[in-house]
């Protein structure tokens, strides 16, 4: 497997040094055109204006763009390159790679893209980053400097990444079951945990507590083969407020923020614990192994 590198960064460098008269076709040229395999398809169920897709993308994904301001970004890009953000994730894209051994497994894709991008300070993140590894082959990562936070990335980089390869697997179909989601959410946390430690991990995975998570398993065991999209995402992402989640806003099921991230977490790391085996091996096997045999719950 080869890695494809789309570094956004100095690009959109030389968009902020350019004439304020041609940032925005710069930006759509030489930041948004690269990018355009991660957010085309969204704009085909999201309110966008089609006269100008690419900003329009950029405004719902919340990167950073020409309108906010030439200043800051210049600033928040020095940050980055200073600490090689790029450079330090292109490596740990490359250590998940030997982890996941997917060149041994047949029908994977033969490529992975790791693009980088600035993401507007003003959005929805609070935590200033977040990865994205549901476009087929990418692995995207998105982030505003603050608090030293791209020290995170490592973590969401393996994550991404092993979505990837879960994603390519037989049992993962679309419309996805809750089950499904479930498990590939907790094998990429685990992943993440077992290459760069428990500690790596975002609050959306380690701040609900067991014992509130159990109380909630019981009712996720009784949807784990619901595979109505928008009510899977609810239990997974869980009641987020709307300015947290922006234009990607879910329904409020009753179930704290990020319920599923944790949940699916727990599952996993049960199941690992159980079985001996590492998250890269359970990445191959079947989400119901894994629900059955984390002790946790089982699949009608």
């Amino acid at each position: 497997m080869k890695i494809i590198e789309v570094n956004t960064l100095p690009a959109l460098r030389q968009v902020l040094l350019a004439p304020a008269e041609q940032q925005d076709e710069l930006f759509r040229m030489l930041v948004m055109e690269p990018m355009r395999p991660t957010w085309e398809p969204m704009l085909a169920y999201m309110p966008h204006d089609p006269s100008d897709p690419s900003l329009s993308a950029a405004r719902l994904i919340h990167l950073y763009r020409p309108e906010l301001g030439a200043e800051r970004g210049l600033r928040a890009l020095e940050q980055l390159e200073r600490a090689q953000v790029f450079e330090v994730n292109r490596r740990v894209l490359a250590e998940a790679m030997d982890a996941l051994h997917p060149d041994a497994h047949e029908g994977l894709s033969p490529d992975i893209t790791l693009t980088l991008a600035l993401m507007d300070p003003d959005g929805p993140m609070k935590e200033g980053y977040v990865g994205m590894g549901n476009t087929p082959g990418w692995v995207g990562l998105y982030i505003w400097p603050r608090n030293e936070n791209w020290l995170k990335l490592p973590a969401i980089t393996a994550h991404e990444f092993n979505h990837n390869i879960r994603f390519q697997q037989p049992d993962w179909t679309f419309p996805m079951t809750l089950g499904a989601y479930l498990v590939a959410e907790g094998l990429g946390e685990t992943f993440a945990a077992e290459l760069h430690g428990e500690s790596s991990l975002g609050p959306w995975t380690t701040d609900l507590q067991e014992e509130t998570l159990r109380q909630l398993a019981p009712r996720y065991e009784e949807l784990l083969l619901d595979n109505d999209f928008t009510q899977v995402r609810g239990y997974i992402f869980g009641d987020l407020p709307p300015e947290e989640f922006g234009a990607f806003a879910v329904p409020h099921v009753g179930v704290p923020p990020y319920a599923g991230y944790a949940l699916g977490y727990h599952i996993v790391k049960d199941f690992l614990r159980r079985t001996g085996i590492s998250a890269a091996e359970a990445t191959y096997l079947p989400w119901r192994d894994i629900v059955n045999g984390s002790g946790w719950m089982r699949v009608p």
